[in-house]
């Protein structure tokens, strides 16, 4: 039995702390779901899950596989996830920061234009930082070290 792949959804419910994941096709006949307060102790969750399953199957005798997860976050999953400044992204990508932290928060659904621009957002800032000007010390502490 080998490694089986499976989509797992990252969401924020409303309110904070409030994170879940699943995977809509399950492994056998195990579901899997994690929860958090975090997207990432969701995340962490899930894969707990995946080890409790795989400890039930083997005291009854039964393998269960390895499960490569490929996680996709949803909006306010992405913000939770990784500490980006929401107010100076909504700028960087030319929307309203009260709307962005709103679709952040689940408390408005995003039209998939608005999505899609998020998601342009996102990976033009990606590749900025991939291929953007190299971060340097201030000019007048490195001349002052100088001297």
């Amino acid at each position: 039995m080998g490694t089986v792949k499976r989509i797992v959804y990252v969401e924020r419910g409303k309110g904070k702390g409030n994170f879940s994941c699943f995977s809509p096709d399950p492994v056998g006949k195990c579901g899997l779901a994690g929860y958090g307060k975090t997207a990432r102790e969701a995340m962490d969750d899930i894969i707990v899950t995946v080890k409790e399953y795989k400890e039930m199957e083997e005291e009854e005798g039964r393998r269960f596989p390895e499960v490569q997860f490929d996680f996709r976050l949803d909006i306010g999953s992405f913000f939770d996830y990784y500490p980006i400044d929401v107010t100076a992204f909504a700028k960087y990508i030319g929307m309203n920061a009260s709307v962005l932290r709103q679709y952040i928060a689940s408390l408005r659904v995003p039209h998939e234009a608005q999505v899609k621009k998020i998601r342009e957002g996102i990976n033009k800032f990606a590749s900025d930082l991939a291929h953007g000007l190299p971060l340097e010390q201030p000019t007048v502490q490195r001349l002052n070290k100088s001297f």
